[in-house]
């Protein structure tokens, strides 16, 4: 098969394991979030590329998210709830210092 050299890998996030984070105490829902904020929380492991948000569950919290991609659902429930993304366009490393 046929791999593309400059694929960019994503980490994902659920809406719902927003919520839980937000629940659990270990997210601030009231704080600007973002891949750096995800990563200390112990939402993802690591960054990749960029961080995409998935509609996967509910979000009842607002939210004011920075991130490098979401699904339109996604951005339609964050924004339902009363929240903000701002989406980021991923920059691939290597290919920045090309």
């Amino acid at each position: 098969g046929f791999s593309k050299p400059n694929r960019l890998e994503f980490a994902v996030v659920n809406l719902g394991q927003l919520q839980a984070f937000i629940d659990a105490g270990k997210l601030d829902a009231k704080a600007d979030v973002d891949g750096d904020v995800l990563v200390a929380a112990g939402v993802i492991r690591r960054k990749l590329d960029g961080v995409r948000v998935l509609a996967k569950g509910e979000l009842k919290a607002k939210l004011d998210l920075t991130v490098a991609g979401a699904s339109k659902t996604a951005v339609e429930a964050i924004e339902k709830a009363g929240g903000k993304i701002t989406l980021t366009r991923p920059v691939k490393e290597e290919a920045a210092a090309e």
